[in-house]
């Protein structure tokens, strides 16, 4: 089995914008292709410039710039500490992570004439991701947060406090000093407010947050003070003794298996390893060469032009929603795709003009909505929404040298860019309160340009008249990432192959 698997990755499928589609198969013949690739990184471009893949998960301080759920506890800490620029701070996160795409696919082409050819490829996809993370808490401010439990007590006692204040008010108790009215009243109102964001801070099953300050902590000091005080004014002032209590703090700051505690659950994401092996996309196409003046009888050279067009079908699988970095065997939409095709050469020189154009079409993903610098994200942000991919559109030079008739050194050099997408609600009952579809769609659009270097061999044999010898044509090529520009591209190193065998019928 690891050897069968080997020989798979050797012969797996070209990308779309790596791929130089066929110029078509002689007529009554068939062709059958064993192409594929094998991509590695653990780098990526963004905006040009180079980070780790997992960049998206590191961060200088920890907190709702990664966790968004993190902000309304961000929010409900600045109003009881008066600090409404506050942000929790787990700590410094570190994340490194290292991917490979494994590709082998089956197809068959048809020539139906000499400038017709049908044509149909299946692959099979391996891809795995492992992600390594660091958590260093010598700068947080948070810890795991101890529990509604924990602070059972504490609520019981703060709800004690304000029901006698109230009764108190409601008795008259102070109605003959009104400065003391006034304060009792203030009281209460400002001490409601507190009690409703301490528990839905600590200990609301809904809203709680899974880290709060430490009790060593500046900002966990100021929570404190901020109850102390209550309890200091309610005794001294307003004759409510018997509120001693205070809220229970992580003593310490959040460590590496809290932290994995933390993703697991609540957020139920899984951050380690992540492995799948599918099917991709099926491809069905059609090949039409308008012109053949290639290596007629002893000339070498020429010209020729085809022309391709093709269907992508989502026969994969997409990224599970669960994990942020996981890569699927599919990007999930049906895709239509055009090529021009273009061999000039005299002699031993020669050069292969390609240009693609490929409209992805929308479709609906069931995804956890969130922009792509925040990807840890809970099942609350788990809905449907349509995606319109941005169309790609791709140019290729590739010059090559003949070592012999049917045997070339070539280079290339591809130029891609892919538009931006476009993300909506397919419905209102697939909205989320104040989130909008389109942070499904940020930073989206992206372009890179590819150099590529190999060595081809093609000899159509006795296909050909007066050809000798097995018809078989076969390629290895090595391509690298040169630039980028925009959004996110893995800077990758692949090797990409091909063993495509005729066979006359008629």
């Amino acid at each position: 089995m690891q050897r069968l698997w080997i020989i798979a990755c050797l012969v797996a499928p070209s990308r779309v914008l790596a791929q130089v589609p066929p110029l078509g198969v002689p007529g009554g013949v068939v062709r059958v292709d064993l192409d594929g690739s094998i991509e590695t990184f653990d780098r990526r471009f963004f905006d040009g410039n180079r980070e780790s893949y997992a960049a998206d998960l590191a961060s200088p301080a920890l907190g709702s710039d990664r966790i968004p759920s993190l902000a309304d506890a961000d929010a409900r800490i600045g109003r009881i500490t008066a600090n409404p620029s506050y942000r929790l701070n787990l700590g410094r996160l570190s994340a490194d992570a290292m991917a490979d795409v494994g590709r082998g696919s089956l197809g068959l082409s048809l020539g139906l004439t000499d400038a017709i050819t049908v044509f149909g490829r299946l692959p099979l996809v391996r891809t795995r991701v492992q992600p390594t993370t660091g958590l260093d808490p010598s700068s947080a401010d948070a810890g795991l947060n101890p529990g509604a439990v924990t602070q059972s007590a504490f609520f019981v006692d703060f709800d004690a406090a304000l029901a006698t204040l109230t009764a108190k008010i409601m008795a008259g108790d102070y109605n003959s000093d009104p400065a003391r009215l006034a304060l009792a009243q203030a009281t209460l109102a400002d001490a409601a407010l507190l009690r409703d964001d301490l528990f839905a801070l600590l200990a609301d099953p809904q809203t709680a947050s899974p880290a709060v300050p430490t009790a060593t902590s500046s900002t966990g000091a100021a929570v404190l003070s901020r109850v102390t005080g209550l309890q200091t004014v309610l005794a001294s002032s307003l004759s409510v003794p018997g509120f001693t209590l205070v809220p229970t703090l992580p003593p310490s700051p959040l460590n590496d298996d809290e932290l994995r505690q933390i993703l697991a659950a609540p957020l139920a994401l899984r951050v380690g390893q992540s492995r799948m092996t599918f099917r991709g996309d099926a491809e069905l196409g059609v090949t039409l060469t308008l012109i053949d003046g290639w290596d007629h009888r002893s000339r070498r050279g020429g010209f020729r032009t085809a022309v391709s067009g093709l269907v992508r079908l989502p026969t994969g699988r997409t990224a599970a929603s669960d994990q942020p970095l996981a890569i699927g065997t599919s990007e999930g939409q049906t895709d239509l795709q055009g090529d021009v095709i273009t061999d000039l050469g005299a002699g031993n020189f020669g050069v292969r003009l390609a240009g693609t154009y490929v409209r992805q079409l929308p479709a609906n993903f069931l995804v956890r909505l969130t922009s792509p610098s925040q990807p840890l994200v809970g099942p609350e942000r788990l809905t449907l929404v349509r995606r319109d991919p941005g169309d790609i559109l791709a140019i290729e030079v590739r010059p090559f040298y003949r070592l012999a008739r049917t045997l070339a050194l070539q280079v290339g050099l591809q130029h891609w860019s892919r538009r931006a997408d476009q993300a909506s609600y397919p419905s209102p009952a697939d909205s989320l309160p104040e989130l909008s579809a389109s942070l499904l769609a940020e930073e989206s659009g992206a372009n890179a340009t590819v150099l590529s270097a190999g060595i081809t061999y093609a000899n159509l044999g006795a296909l050909r008249r007066g050809g000798t010898g097995w018809p078989v044509d076969a390629g290895w090529t090595y391509e690298r990432v040169l630039r980028t520009g925009g959004g996110r591209v893995p800077d990758s190193h692949a090797v990409r192959a091909r063993l495509r065998m005729y066979f006359g019928l008629w």
